[in-house]
């Protein structure tokens, strides 16, 4: 089971201090949700474990990463990562690109991931792993830019955490089958659950026990 992110987003920071950041794994590693960096065995290659939760499925990889590519002069990176799950049932794999261009007050950081997955996370298919994916994708970037702007000084606040939320299995479902009626149909699935939800409200109002 293989799938294929892709995101460019700005963080409020100098091209060189986003450079200087990623290139510190111990800091990078704790920005992605469920992931802690174990070992650090030279400055290319590090040891550590992830945590991924779809509904009551908890699924946790031991593995090594590897910077494949980091070209200071281009600000271009890459990485790869292999872990096999703890119970011996299924394993995964990451690689990803990144690279990033100075704005004029900010930063732009285009990334592509691909991640497979084999075992019991798998059994959930592709649509529900991109989803998953996504979601983790826009965790980690919400942490990375609360990290730069600690590293700038301007939050004393604690941003981090280190463990992935439990992903609702149900509530995924129902957001991949809505993007799929919205790309057949259009406005109109939007305007129907429009309805509902006002049909709800008014029913909820004039609800004798309300």
């Amino acid at each position: 089971m293989e799938v294929t992110s892709n995101k460019t987003f700005q963080v409020s920071a100098d091209i060189d201090s986003v450079w200087t950041v990623l290139n510190e794994a111990e800091k990078v590693v704790v920005c992605v949700p469920g992931a802690q960096l174990t070992e650090t065995i030279d400055e290319d290659h590090f040891k550590g474990k992830v945590t991924i939760k779809i509904g009551p499925v908890t699924a946790k990889f031991n593995g090594k990463v590897e910077f494949t590519l980091r070209d200071g002069a281009n600000y271009e990176m890459a990485m790869e990562g292999k872990g096999a799950d703890i119970s011996g049932k299924g394993g995964a794999t990451m690689k990803m690109s990144l690279s990033l261009k100075a704005l004029e007050t900010n930063t732009e950081v285009t990334c592509k991931m691909t991640v497979s997955i084999t075992g019991r996370i798998a059994q959930f298919g592709a649509r529900m792993i991109e989803a998953v994916n996504n979601k983790l994708f826009d965790q980690f970037i919400q942490n990375f830019s609360n990290l730069l702007a600690q590293e700038n000084g301007e939050t004393d606040s604690e941003f981090i955490s280190t463990e992935a939320e439990p992903v609702k299995a149900a509530s995924l479902v129902g957001s991949v089958i809505m993007s799929e009626l919205k790309k057949k149909f259009g406005k109109k699935v939007e305007l129907r659950s429009e309805e509902r939800r006002v049909g709800k409200e008014c029913r909820s109002r004039w609800s004798p026990y309300h």
